[in-house]
């Protein structure tokens, strides 16, 4: 079972109302006025077979993690290698590491995660699992605006933001107070959810999370929000970007209080959760047995990178016999950089580390595709890092590319074609057993390999840049 997606592209005059509709429904990034990324008239239609397969690929990737916390579980109790709990624990402080010991013996698991897409069809490859993905009310505002403005021409839409307050009724009570504290760049589009749980009589408080330590406060064992000048008992905690601002103790107690029922923490505070290192061990002979090659499939081919390890025998199957022999040669890091072009253009270095400030700022994501010199001083900048013990891993490149048109959001009657790179985002939530329901999803595309959200823009000669998103449907 396979199935596969197809880009359903609508008329140009769509393009306009879209615009509009978007920057009226608040959906903005950062501090701007208007919705800023590339429009696309059109969206993202997902056949029967390829949407049980992706429910498949849910599953797959649960049973995954529960896999590494097991490991985790086995490397603390001194019945697997050390280095595993050392990895699941790099980075982070005393509390935090305190914090995850405690949600992982309590067995908690996510129930709401984003996996995201770089291929679906013949063959899907997964680029990463986003269990702590932000933007919720942004995407969801997106996911509506398209599916309402878009003809029905094939496919149904998800619900994002009704699935969304369904899973947090689940986790807690019939009435909940949901809380979510943002980094100040999802802050308006998170209104978006916020209004649609008030449409539902649902309390959803969404605050910039730099209040956080001011409004999230600790009484008689629970917690409760400020709000409004009144404290009401929190019951469903967002807690992606509230620990950075937080008393490192409160950490801890919030650990506590999740385990012992008092509240719902998505995603728990286990910060495995967060990670990518731990994709390498299904391609890592000692442990590959652990897992199905089902997943191997899903994840290409991932090799490890740690204190200058590197065997990269995993990425070299499949590949032309040269590239495959030079792959197969590579020890360590300098190697790499003595790679042919051809072969460099197949990698993309990851930093594995579950903390953002390892990561973020574009310091997590890399490739060697450029001449050896400037291949050598982007592996000089990895050294370092896994000279510090630091987990990093090695993917395959996947070059797929679908024609997608696009315009910028202040010229709507100007639509180009693009051969973009796509980010396919499915979302999906889990019940307390692992079994997932997926709920919807966007497609995310760009001229550039590195999907994201960036902004629409021309450059110096007048090409088009940024990133376009649009809906997804399922037959």
């Amino acid at each position: 079972m396979t199935g596969s997606i197809t880009i359903v592209r609508h008329a140009d005059g769509v393009a306009g109302d879209l615009a509009n509709a978007l920057t009226v429904s608040g959906l903005v990034y950062g501090s701007g006025d208007t919705y800023a990324s590339l429009i696309t008239p059109s969206s993202c239609v997902v056949d029967h077979a390829a949407k049980m397969a992706l429910t498949e690929d849910m599953a797959l990737l649960w049973r995954f993690y529960c896999t590494w916390n097991d490991l985790y579980r086995a490397s603390l109790a001194g019945e697997a290698p050390r280095w595993i709990a050392g990895l699941c624990e790099y980075g982070l402080h005393p509390e935090e590491i305190k914090a995850q010991r405690i949600t992982l013996a309590a067995g908690l698991t996510p129930r709401f995660c984003r996996v995201d897409y770089v291929a679906i069809g013949p063959q899907r490859v997964v680029a990463e699992v986003q269990w702590k993905s932000g933007g919720l009310g942004l995407f969801a505002g997106i996911h509506d605006v398209h599916a309402a403005i878009v003809p029905a021409t094939a496919g149904h839409p998800g619900n994002l933001a009704r699935s969304f307050r369904e899973m947090i009724r689940g986790c807690s009570s019939n009435d909940p107070v949901a809380v979510n504290p943002v980094r100040s760049v999802w802050y308006r589009g998170e209104h978006y959810l916020q209004r649609a749980c008030d449409r539902q009589e649902m309390r959803y408080i969404v605050f910039d999370r730099r209040e956080g330590a001011q409004r999230i406060i600790e009484r008689g064992g629970s917690f409760v929000v400020v709000e409004k000048g009144r404290l009401l008992r929190v019951d469903f905690l967002y807690a992606q970007e509230l620990l950075p601002v937080i008393a490192p103790a409160m950490i801890v107690r919030l650990a506590q209080a999740a385990a012992n029922g008092r509240l719902w923490i998505e995603t728990p505070l286990n910060y495995v959760y967060r990670q990518k290192w731990g994709m390498a061990l299904p391609f890592i002979p000692d442990y590959a047995h652990l897992f199905d090659d089902r997943l191997r499939a899903l994840f290409g081919a991932v090799a490890f990178l740690h204190n200058e390890r590197i065997d990269l025998s995993a990425l070299a199957d499949g590949v032309p016999e040269d590239i495959g022999r030079q792959l197969r040669a590579v020890r360590t890091g300098d190697d790499l950089a003595d790679l042919s072009t051809a072969a460099r253009r197949l990698l993309v270095l990851k930093c594995g580390s579950g903390s953002g400030a390892y990561y973020s700022q574009g310091r997590g994501v890399l490739r060697l595709n450029g001449s050896r010199s400037a291949a050598r001083k982007t592996l000089a900048f990895v050294k370092e890092r896994l000279a510090q013990g630091e987990p990093w891993i090695v993917q395959r490149y996947v070059d797929v590319t679908y024609p997608v048109d696009v315009c910028l959001p202040w010229a709507t009657h100007a639509l180009h074609p693009i051969d973009a790179h796509a980010r396919f985002m499915v979302y999906a939530t889990f019940d307390a057993h692992g079994m997932p329901t997926v709920i919807g999803g966007l497609g995310n595309f760009s001229s550039e390999w590195k999907v994201s959200g960036k902004s629409a823009r021309l450059d110096e000669q007048g090409r088009i840049g940024g990133a376009a998103f649009n809906e997804m449907r399922f037959g």
